[in-house]
């Protein structure tokens, strides 16, 4: 039974009406099987360039890409109001205020989003959302395909995953199917070490760890999304004694950024005892420069 698997991504696109751009991503798994969820993007591109065309290089050789810093809601949160009326997110420095991509994974993670724009700091730009209760959302700020976040040199940001829960039952349309990410009784995950989207991690760190909200099963599926993200691994996973908190023993590397899934389609393996799988989770970090 595999307990994680590589499977790079395949990326095409295709141009749709207005600003909503539809993405396939194919997911080749380790057994061959392919899924395609679909991905749609809200972009606003600056001035004179192109919707999917490659994103400019730095414009200022040696300086740091501009980064997330902050998320409304947090990254991970699980008590999200789901009356709230708008998303935002904050870079670490002042941005090209015309220019924007808040680009979503799937369909059934994916709220309905409206327009977007930048502060008076240009620091911070917030999107009109509209949420459902009990639903797990997720949102892409850039993408490899979309990096229309630049800093006013026209370096584009870091690309980063932001996930987070409504509160609430699920409303569901009557003779609907119930959503994956909004699956009764599934188990979540409540903390990560280190964070996710977390910087500056200590390279030193012997272990990563993901802690459950229940006792799970003794399996588990580390997946790799690629071989050069996945961290070097020391000995093997397991759980510690709560039942609730699987770890990984890693050897990282200073200035890497690393991705793990914790469960994906393919490999569901962390299941409670009830033996229901946790949504699959996309889990990134990045570490402190080597001394």
């Amino acid at each position: 039974m595999p307990k994680d698997c590589g499977h790079p991504m395949a990326r095409s696109a295709r141009r749709a009406l207005g600003l909503l751009t539809i993405v396939a991503l194919a997911a080749l798994a380790c057994d061959g099987r392919r899924s395609t969820p679909e991905i749609k993007v809200t972009t606003a591109p600056a001035k004179g360039e192109t919707p999917g065309a490659p994103a400019a290089p730095a414009a200022t050789p040696g300086l740091p890409a501009p980064r997330v810093v902050g998320f409304d809601p947090p990254n991970g949160a699980t008590d999200v109001d789901p009356a709230r009326a708008t998303l935002s997110v904050t870079f670490d420095r002042p941005m090209d205020p015309e220019g924007w991509a808040w680009v979503i994974e799937r369909p059934e993670t994916a709220p309905e989003l409206g327009d977007s724009s930048f502060d008076a700091t240009r620091t911070v730009n917030t999107v009109a959302a509209k949420l459902q209760p009990g639903h797990t959302y997720v949102v892409w700020i850039n993408s490899p395909q979309y990096s229309y976040f630049k800093g006013a040199d026209g370096t584009p940001a870091t690309p980063v995953r932001w996930t987070f829960t409504t509160r609430g039952a699920p409303a569901a349309a009557a003779g609907a199917p119930p959503l994956l990410s909004a699956r009764d009784g599934a188990p979540r995950l409540v903390a990560l070490d280190p964070p996710n989207g977390a910087t500056g991690v200590d390279p030193a760190l012997p272990r990563v760890r993901a802690t459950f909200d229940r006792a799970m099963e003794q399996s588990w599926s580390w997946v790799r999304e690629s071989e050069s993200t996945f961290p070097a691994t020391t000995g093997p996973a397991a759980f510690e004694p709560d039942g609730r908190t699987a770890y990984l023993p890693v050897r990282l590397e200073g200035g890497r950024t690393y991705v793990i899934w914790l469960n994906s389609e393919e490999f569901q393996l962390f299941r409670d005892l009830a033996g229901r799988p946790a949504p699959p989770l996309r889990w990134t970090f990045t570490t402190a420069p080597a001394r």
